[in-house]
């Protein structure tokens, strides 16, 4: 079978930055062909419209799923099914609100997937408000190392390498189910994770940061999550 890449970004109302992703990854160059898998988690503003419009003059690079508002979770693990369904030999995933650039891909794919379950680009320096930074890079590393016994560095980034039969066990674990933060899951599922450095810029549109009664209630289902996950027979 003739290898192949599938670029995934998950978007919900991203109007202000999205023709800049989408032109930032179309101008990446590899060896291989791939495409750009744009899974809309029910927009409410005029990211669909901006997106077909990419669509009409790049339908040999560009998808997309329109998908009804079930958020992030959904939205990624839609386009890993998606993925896998289409045999790609190759997932990588981002986000798009423009904190991440392609220039850093190389530094992943260099590493040879083939030979890890994931290789992921880790915020070195995180640009997000010091609360999420702080839940994250320690509230969140204890937690789960008390839960999985496992040491994981940024293990939500959204900036990930993922190999095809690893991807295929790990939706084969979960079934039809959706989550919050199924990149976790996945990060504490992997046997084999390789780090890189990549860079993490400011954003400058729609929601800076959360609230934080956001991000406790968004913690509290994440923690009861994660332990129905690693404590699943």
């Amino acid at each position: 079978m003739k290898k192949n890449l599938l670029i995934l970004m998950p978007v919900y109302n991203e109007e202000d930055m999205i023709e800049k992703v989408i032109d930032d990854w179309l101008k990446l160059e590899l060896e291989i062909p791939f495409k750009i898998l744009l899974v809309n988690d029910g927009s409410k503003d005029s990211s669909v419209n901006i997106i077909n419009k990419k669509i009409a003059l790049n339908k040999n690079k560009l998808l997309l799923i329109d998908q009804a508002n079930a958020g992030h979770g959904s939205a990624i693990l839609n386009g890993y099914r998606y993925a896998i369904q289409n045999e790609y030999e190759y997932i990588f995933q981002t986000d798009s609100d423009y904190q991440f650039r392609s220039d850093d891909f190389n530094k992943l794919w260099k590493e040879k997937i083939d030979n890890y379950d994931l290789i992921l680009g880790v915020r070195k320096i995180r640009n997000d408000s010091l609360l999420r930074v702080f839940l994250s890079k320690f509230i969140l590393r204890i937690i789960l190392f008390l839960l999985s016994g496992k040491i994981l560095i940024d293990a939500n980034v959204p900036y990930r390498l993922i190999n095809k039969n690893f991807l295929k066990k790990f939706l084969s674990k979960i079934g039809n189910k959706s989550f919050l933060a199924p990149n976790i899951l996945m990060s504490i599922n992997a046997k084999k994770i390789v780090y890189t450095n990549v860079q993490h810029y400011k954003r400058s549109t729609g929601e800076l940061n959360w609230s934080i009664s956001k991000l406790l209630n968004f913690g509290s289902k994440l923690i009861f999550e994660i332990l129905i996950f690693v404590f699943k027979k």
